[in-house]
């Protein structure tokens, strides 16, 4: 295929190209993602530490690199990937329209804040650019299926939830509050926070919390979420875990991905006692979200296919994690 759209990288830390080399099959970042997919060749690489963005252009052969949009003057680009660190992302957003750019693909999440993040999308749709945002698992096919299936009521009603994380609430449990949302449309009713640790950034603590929850799946229901949060000096749990009347779905990272699917049936020693049984485990590829999430902006930008992962999901989100993280505290 030979590479049809130009593409901006504005960040050159770990998500952006680090964690990834040039060798091997395997793809985590942005850089790798786009120059693999072969439909796009990146243009420039941009970030505030001058010699992070030189290393990043050496190593992927990238033509031109600088600190800041004005490095690369009235360039014009295609596509504009945000890789910089979450509270540069709203001003950012805002900065590269000048660029006039066919779509925008941002790290999560778009702003601290809900306002100013309901901003951006309006601002993106009346400037007609696409807004694709990176909640990654919304670009995986298995958990786009259970999404529909759950919304369709397939599964029945929802009775509980959990989850393990780390790293901040905003910044990593968004993923999970995320998914949350695509397989159940949550609100919150209520709940407390049980403890905050201090281990990402001050405005961004890892809570662990219980919270009651009211659901629009089939017919709505309520439901209480667990959510456990760890000190990354200690352990560093991903874990989400979604039961409803007919069906478990469970998602953890143990080296890899792993989603677990179990349907509910009747004991077999035990008339009348029901268990989730006939467990089906898939290890998910771990490249196969950034290949999803490239290969989708190619379509939306050739044939207007819809996006899994928008500003206005990202936005419905953030405004779920702001509702949790404003709870009381114990």
């Amino acid at each position: 295929m030979n590479p049809t759209f130009s593409v901006l990288i504005c960040g050159a830390g770990n998500i952006a190209h680090r964690f990834d080399s040039p060798e091997g099959d395997a793809i985590f970042t942005h850089t790798k993602g786009f120059l693999r997919h072969g439909g796009f060749h990146i243009a420039a690489i941009l970030d505030e530490q001058l010699e992070r963005a030189e290393e990043a252009a050496r190593i992927w052969n990238i033509p031109r690199y600088g600190r800041c949009l004005d490095d690369i003057g009235s360039q014009n680009v295609d596509v504009i990937s945000v890789c910089t660190p979450d509270h540069t992302h709203a001003q950012y957003l805002r900065d590269v329209l000048v660029l006039k750019p066919k779509l925008v693909f941002c790290e999560k999440p778009l702003s601290a804040s809900v306002d100013e993040a309901l901003a951006l999308v309006e601002l993106y749709q009346q400037a007609q650019v696409h807004l694709a945002v990176n909640y990654s698992r919304r670009w995986l096919m298995d958990i786009g299926d259970l999404s529909k299936q759950a919304l369709s009521g397939d599964f029945g009603m929802v009775i509980s939830a959990r989850m393990k994380y780390y790293k901040g609430f905003l910044h990593n449990a968004s993923h999970f509050v995320d998914m949350l949302q695509m397989l159940t449309k949550p609100s919150v009713v209520g709940g407390t926070i049980l403890q905050a640790i201090d281990d990402y950034t001050p405005d961004d603590p890892t809570l662990s919390l219980a919270a009651l929850m009211q659901s629009r799946v089939a017919g709505g229901s309520t439901f209480p979420l667990m959510v456990e949060g760890y000190d990354t000096r200690r352990m560093s749990p991903v874990e989400l875990e979604i039961i409803f009347e007919t069906m478990s779905i469970k998602l953890e990272e143990l080296s890899g991905s792993f989603l677990t699917t179990a349907k509910l049936r009747e004991n077999a020693i035990y008339p009348g006692f029901f268990e989730f049984s006939e467990r089906q485990t898939k290890r998910l590829d771990s490249s196969q979200a950034m290949r999803e999430a490239v290969s989708s902006i190619f379509e939306a930008l050739q044939s207007g296919r819809p996006l899994a992962s928008t500003g206005t999901t990202a936005l419905e989100t953030l405004r779920l994690c702001k509702h949790i993280q404003s709870l009381p505290t114990l």
